[in-house]
């Protein structure tokens, strides 16, 4: 099947082959018996990682022996051995423990700068010099559209795979995976967030320098409309 620049798999592609893989795993002889695997991981409490270097495997596949023989397999994070005494997984600080941590900075002299009464490095976004107006979580769920995906791909193929400032071909060893694409009008400006023309097929060192001081002549910068 021939695969289109910027291709990107959909979840449906990338179950079918994670159950591809497990089917695979399946067949194949395993060096271990399920008495084997449930006496490590349910009697001794080893987790995946440790038990595949016992045997030399990648903790996916210990996993998926797991799965095909019926081992009922814990939560992530929750195997606790590894923790100190009295620790839990997921552990967070009380308050009064934070406190007497502060306490004790305190008594070594460490004093917190303040400034009209607040920690220096605490205030509100909006008065940061590098303030966007809080658009994360916006930027985030604007790469998971379908507009963007489709206007990646125009990229890619206007571009050739192609870096449109110093013409790397994203195929060179040092380049390959590092290709990112580029807003030259800043992701606020809504209106061009998906348009082709206002996106640039960058490799990493010149999207690093597009938006360094060195980008003196504002190479693929540009001011909102």
């Amino acid at each position: 099947m021939a695969v289109s620049v910027g291709y990107r798999q959909s979840t449906e592609h990338v179950a079918k082959r994670m159950e591809s893989r497990l089917t695979t795993l399946t067949q194949k002889p395993k060096p271990v018996t399920k008495e084997w695997l449930e006496a490590r991981y349910l009697i001794e409490r080893l987790d995946c990682v440790q038990i595949g270097r016992m045997l030399g495997r990648d903790p996916k596949t210990i996993w998926a022996w797991m799965r095909n023989y019926g081992i009922p397999t814990r939560p992530r994070g929750s195997n606790a051995d590894h923790l100190p005494k009295g620790r839990t997984p997921g552990f967070r600080l009380s308050d009064s423990h934070r406190q007497q941590l502060r306490d004790a900075r305190k008594l070594d002299g460490r004093v917190p700068c303040m400034k009209d009464g607040k920690h220096w490095l605490r205030h509100d976004g909006a008065v940061h010099p590098n303030w966007k107006g809080g658009i994360t979580p916006e930027r985030q769920a604007f790469y998971a559209t379908e507009a963007w995906r489709e206007a990646v791909k125009i990229v890619w193929a206007r571009a050739r795979a192609k870096c449109e400032r110093c013409g790397v071909h994203h195929s060179t060893m040092a380049r390959r995976g590092t290709f990112h694409v580029h807003h030259i009008v800043g992701f606020a400006c809504a209106a061009l967030r998906a348009q082709p023309e206002n996106l640039a097929l960058l490799c990493k060192p010149c999207h690093l320098f597009v938006h360094s001081k060195k980008n003196v002549h504002r190479e693929f910068i540009k001011d909102r409309p």
